[in-house]
């Protein structure tokens, strides 16, 4: 059953990033309906257009908030906090009639696994990675956001000009490497807007669009731990899907100065000469490249 909710922005992306795994509600006669295996559609207040669909995979009904925040938390201070905000939203009357109720969710994925399921591997990799991927979505509740200190989603994309002659890059500041775009999920399960969004924030493009709406490509690439915005990040896995996008190739660049130090585009022939990341260049690049020839979208001679 699919319910429908409004949510302030803040939890509405404290959800969607991943660090707010359980909702607190009265448990009035709407929330009496949500049950185990459910899906609930959050909408942004205040105009309400940015939607975040959840799965319910487990509920906490208790007869006040402190009962339940004692049941869930064990910092007073933490406990104290969250008794304070919440009858800021609900008063102590409304408590004493409907009772109250936790529900933990996760981001709902059922499209994002669907569409890996159907994915047909083009290389061993890709059959190996795919496999995976699905086992891995199976194991954790959390593969969408960087919450997952394991590994979890992102999104790339070879952004091809209109000529189909040369592909769009950017020179990355933690690989030291001239390299395509894409970005984190963050909590998004749409995955081709993750890779427009990202081209277009990564390069100053206005103008993109897909080639092809489907996957083309999948892999599990490995993260060394580095610094990012003077934290370290430990080492961890990427779970990458990447996509074919299209931009013209006047269109003015620019540098997205926290994340890369180069934009330009690339020759096709001269893209694997000017990366330095050898296991990407020669299990991916190499990979779509060659992919992209045998479904001639780029020419041969490429």
């Amino acid at each position: 059953m699919l319910h429908k909710m409004k949510l302030n922005q803040e939890p509405f992306e404290k959800i969607k990033n991943g660090t707010k795994t359980i909702e607190f509600r009265l448990y009035d006669e709407k929330r009496q309906k949500v049950k185990i295996g459910d899906k609930i559609e959050f909408s942004k207040l205040p105009d309400l257009k940015e939607k975040l669909l959840v799965d319910v995979i487990d509920l906490y009904k208790e007869e006040t908030f402190q009962k339940l925040f004692e049941k869930i938390y064990t910092n007073k201070e933490k406990i104290d906090s969250k008794i304070k905000s919440i009858y800021e939203i609900y008063s102590p009357e409304k408590e004493a009639k409907y009772g109250v109720l936790g529900i933990k969710i996760k981001i709902d994925i059922d499209d994002l696994k669907t569409n890996i399921q159907m994915f047909k591997p083009y290389n061993e990799q890709e059959e190996v990675e795919r496999k995976m991927m699905l086992e891995y979505i199976n194991k954790f509740n959390d593969v969408l956001t960087r919450q997952n200190q394991f590994g979890h989603f992102t999104s790339s994309a070879f952004v091809l000009n209109k000529e189909r002659t040369k592909i769009l890059m950017i020179y990355h500041k933690i690989y030291n490497s001239w390299a395509w775009t894409g970005g984190h999920s963050d909590g998004d399960s749409d995955l081709l807007y993750v890779a427009m969004k990202e081209a277009k924030e990564e390069t100053g493009i206005k103008n993109i669009t897909p080639i092809l709406d489907e996957i083309y490509s999948l892999e599990i690439i490995n993260v060394n731990g580095h610094e990012k915005r003077g934290k370290y990040v430990g080492s961890h896995i990427h779970l990458n899907v990447t996509y074919l996008l299209e931009a013209d190739k006047n269109e003015k660049l620019h540098i997205k100065e926290d994340e890369n130090s180069g934009v330009k585009w690339v020759p096709i022939q001269d893209v694997l000469n000017i990366t330095s990341e050898v296991w990407v260049r020669d299990r991916v690049y190499s990979k779509i490249i060659n992919k992209m020839k045998k479904d001639r979208i780029i020419k041969l001679d490429n």
